[in-house]
């Protein structure tokens, strides 16, 4: 019986070679003299340890979506924001309201955003362009922030009363959430590029920790399981993990999580994968997932974080990257006399030489971006050629942390899958535990984790799902050191973006705006008098008058004087660049065209030079005796003057 399950090792060993045809048949040496019969059950045993090495590898995860876009939905989802970083959130409310303001209908915004529930969270911060809040927005953004207790004592409150369809009575109980409040500019600079990129920075939700759990063991402290007033904040993926699978609860119902009984869990393994994840420095964790949703797949991406695999069984347990040391040994005469069989390698397919980590940059807008690749060359030389996979690693924000645990994973890619079945007196070893296994039909003298208990009720034997384990990879692993990509230039602030969109709306709409003004109370009541002999000066008042814009503003022009020269003909203009009134005088100077001497007369109008520049009128002085001359108003539209011929008296010509 020993011989013939060494043959089935042996073919077993062989199969990856039977695909390329190289030598396979003459390695299983006399096995080929096996009946049909035969061949077919040994094939069957082999066929069932290749599908337990593809259950046993774990697939790389989905990318998961951008988390700095606000997402708007009929019927949104329950954000869960874990660990530390920057989240878009979910709008729950949107809307304009308010009396008119400076002829402003509907000034004031009012956009209430969640960010998560399971609160209340440890921090949250407002965030505008991915950064606090700059005093730009003074005056005109306000905000309101809430943690998530439970119940909330308090809607959030907008800056401006009277937000319809919100009151006092809009409580988002649990949810960590900010409301935003804004105030239109009625110059056009805040927001002049639109409302910018809004969001939250958050030490986000407190999690439940065995090791300081008192009725547990080897715990020490005041947390209790279900009790989340004893919770605290963690960016430890173990301690997240163990939570969620958990769940949360408010008034006794779940809200967020798994729902798994406490003795559903495996809280000494969860305790002792925390201190792997605290002495590794994997606490470079944030994340958020939606329910409802598939809450195994978001365990699973919790758990990559923290170099893990939830394991499910009669008791969910965790199998985690870190030295292992093995409880017993498993030697033949622990085996029962069923088949037990190894592949001798991983199929080349599966096999993997070079992984891309990805991870979720706080240098880049919090997206997902690429690692350098972690490349391990007896590997590569072994294989023939590149093996390439790449993982995303959605819950680690550092890209050291993401290269550690993507070498991991390359080297989980090549250990082996293998069954055995144990006698009666096993049972007692569980999914996640390590075992050395000896025996010398099958050529073994290895470690190896347990993915799957089976026992048979009939005869109470115990079938091991178990994969190798090698111990030299530990330090080849967290001896990696990640190289991010280089970091964008940013660019423009959100106050930039808002002046350069001023600026060209100022020059495009101030365009429009002056070219169809005009002035009340100023033509023909332009007025001058000569200083008295030997001056050479005149002295020209232009009276207090109103400039209405092509918009419906108005502008109030106190008036003033100017000294001009005699016997000359002038354009006088001023410049308001925000159109906004004023002295002459104090609030800005009269501009004097000389036309007599050859100033261009374009130089009185606005124009791209000059995008601002209002035009008042044309005076040609008098004499020393005070003869001659004349006065005269700005000309609608847009204040056009008068050039006449040689530029002496009124005339037709509009520049």
């Amino acid at each position: 019986m020993a011989k013939a399950l060494k043959t089935v090792g042996v073919i077993a060993g062989a199969v990856a070679l039977v695909a390329t045809g190289v030598g396979a048949f003459a390695a299983a040496g006399s096995a080929l003299a096996a009946t049909a019969g035969t061949v077919a059950s040994i094939a069957t045993v082999t066929a069932g340890v290749a599908n337990i090495g593809a259950q046993a590898l774990a697939k790389p995860p989905l990318v998961r979506g951008s988390v700095s876009q606000i997402q708007i939905a009929t019927d949104a989802l329950q954000p869960y924001c874990m660990g530390e970083g920057y989240f878009a959130g979910f709008l729950r409310h949107d809307v304009g309201y308010g009396a008119t303001l400076k002829k402003v209908p509907n000034p004031y915004r009012f956009m209430p955003i969640v960010y998560s529930g399971g609160g209340p969270v440890q921090s949250i911060s407002p965030r505008v362009d991915f950064a606090t809040v700059a005093s730009w927005y003074s005056g005109f953004l306000y905000t309101d922030t809430q943690l998530g207790a439970c119940p909330e004592p308090d809607a959030l409150s907008p800056q401006w009363p009277g937000a319809p369809g919100w009151s006092s009575a809009s409580k988002l109980s649990g949810h960590a959430a900010i409301g935003w409040s804004f105030l239109f500019d009625k110059d056009g600079k805040r927001f002049a590029n639109g409302i910018p990129p809004l969001g939250a920075y958050g030490q986000w939700v407190k999690v439940y920790d065995p090791r300081k759990d008192s009725t547990q063991p080897g715990g020490s402290g005041s947390h209790q399981l279900g009790n989340e007033a004893t919770y605290e904040y963690s960016a430890n993926p173990a301690l997240h993990a163990g939570t969620y699978a958990y769940g949360r609860y408010q008034n006794g119902k779940r809200t967020i999580g798994m729902g798994l009984a406490a003795d559903g869990i495996d809280w000494t393994v969860i305790a002792a994968w925390a201190n792997v994840c605290t002495a590794n420095g994997w606490n470079n964790f944030f994340g958020v997932v939606y329910e409802p949703g598939d809450r195994w797949a978001n365990l699973k991406d919790i758990c990559f974080a923290g170099g893990a695999e939830p394991v499910a069984g009669g008791k969910l347990t965790f199998k985690y990257s870190a030295p292992v040391v093995a409880l017993d040994t498993i030697t033949i005469d622990d085996l029962t006399e069923d088949n037990r069989s190894i592949t001798g390698m991983q199929p080349f397919r599966d096999r993997i030489n070079t992984v891309v980590p990805k991870y979720r940059s706080p240098n880049h807008n919090w997206e997902m971006v690429d690692g350098q690749p972690v490349v391990n060359a007896g590997f590569l030389a072994e294989d023939g050629e590149e093996k390439r996979d790449v993982w995303p690693f959605n819950f680690v924000t550092d890209v050291t942390q993401a290269t550690e645990l993507a070498a991991y994973r390359m080297y989980d890619s090549r250990e082996l899958p293998f069954t055995v079945v144990c006698k009666a007196h096993m049972r007692h070893f569980r999914p996640g535990e390590c075992l050395q296994v000896t025996d010398a039909d099958l050529g073994l003298d290895i470690t190896a984790i347990i993915l799957k208990r089976h026992i048979d009720p009939a005869t109470m034997k115990v079938t091991f799902e178990m994969i190798t384990e090698t111990a030299a990879k530990h330090a080849y692993c967290l001896g990696q050191t990640g190289i991010a990509p280089p970091t964008p230039a940013i660019g423009q602030t959100a106050q930039e973006r808002d002046e350069l969109a001023a600026a060209a709306n100022a020059t495009e709409l101030g365009t429009i705006k002056l070219s169809s003004s005009y002035t009340r109370g100023l033509a023909g009541n332009v007025t001058q008098v000569h200083n008295g002999a030997g001056t050479g000066t005149v002295t020209v008042t232009i009276p207090d008058h109103i400039r209405v814009y092509g918009d419906g503003s108005e502008a109030v022009v106190e008036g003033g004087s100017v000294t001009l020269n005699e016997s000359t003909s002038y354009l006088l203009s001023y410049d308001d660049p925000n159109f906004a009134g004023g002295e002459i005088g104090a609030d800005f100077n009269i501009v004097k065209i000389n036309r007599t001497t050859g100033d261009p007369a374009g130089d009185a109008y606005f124009s791209q030079a000059h995008p601002s520049r209002h035009y008042v009128a044309s005076v040609v002085t008098v004499d020393e005796a005070g003869a001659g001359g004349g006065t005269g108003g700005s000309s609608p539209p847009g204040g056009g003057g008068w050039g006449g011929t040689g530029g002496t008296t009124p005339g037709t010509e509009i520049p």
